[in-house]
């Protein structure tokens, strides 16, 4: 009974795959050319095992619950990426640094390589003290409040970039204007926060990205990420995120 059953069933398979040219496994009805049927609970309980992608037999795996994408490359074979082509971040805690009135420095850089081409996300939490509060007891405060517009900011800038990239050109930028003919004590006083942010496609290749603050008016310095005046500590939160996404492989 049960070799009846294997031939009919053997019979059935090799009907459907000469007359229709499609295979279908756990299904009597294919619609492609294989069709894999079935149902799982979660990416730990899988339709499909494929043994060269477990994390016995590649290395791509970190380790036992690794989870990785798999792509297809141009001959049509599955594969799975490493971390250092899937996504990446970097964080870089911003330094307490002064920015002299009508000058611009960068406050942070970071060096990172892209392996493939990708999509890259910049972002950052700057927050900048004024040197002057604006008070009526000093000559910079006095001049300040003459009603003309003072700026301050920050931006990006690659320093180091691939042929075809721009370097040492401005973007994400983030300013603010600033003016007063007010006579009131402390109008810049606390801390001005400034999240400057971008989004870029860009060719792999090694790349070298700052962070710049500065200051408009050449009277008028600025602090980021200034030392408290009770703990005399910088925010760990004023940071520089640089986070990567390969759009091809």
């Amino acid at each position: 009974m049960t070799s009846k059953k294997l031939f009919m069933a053997i019979t059935a398979m090799l009907f459907s795959t000469h007359y229709f040219a499609q295979i279908g496994i756990n299904t009597s009805s294919p619609k492609q050319a294989l069709q894999i049927s079935g149902s799982g609970t979660g990416i730990l309980q899988p339709v499909i095992r494929i043994e060269g992608l477990n994390s016995t037999n590649n290395p791509a795996h970190e380790n036992s619950s690794s989870v990785k994408r798999v792509y297809a490359d141009s001959n049509g074979t599955l594969v799975i990426a490493n971390n250092s082509q899937t996504n990446l971040a970097y964080k870089i805690t911003l330094p307490d640094t002064v920015i002299s009135g009508g000058t611009d420095r960068a406050v942070a850089s970071q060096t990172f390589t892209l392996e493939y081409p990708s999509i890259v996300h910049v972002e950052a939490k700057v927050g900048m003290t004024a040197s002057d509060e604006l008070s009526r007891l000093t000559t910079t405060g006095q001049t300040l409040r003459n009603g003309q517009a003072r700026l301050f900011g920050t931006y990006y800038k690659f320093t180091s970039a691939p042929s075809g990239v721009l370097t040492n050109t401005a973007f994400g930028q983030v300013i603010i204007p600033f003016n007063t003919t007010d006579d009131g004590e402390s109008q810049a006083a606390g801390i001005f926060y400034l999240e400057p942010r971008k989004d870029m496609y860009l060719p792999k290749g090694t790349y070298t990205l700052a962070l710049y603050g500065y200051s408009q008016s050449s009277i008028l310095d600025f602090e980021v990420n200034k030392p408290d005046s009770v703990n005399n500590l910088s925010q760990p939160s004023q940071q520089m995120i640089i986070s990567i996404t390969p759009t091809s492989y």
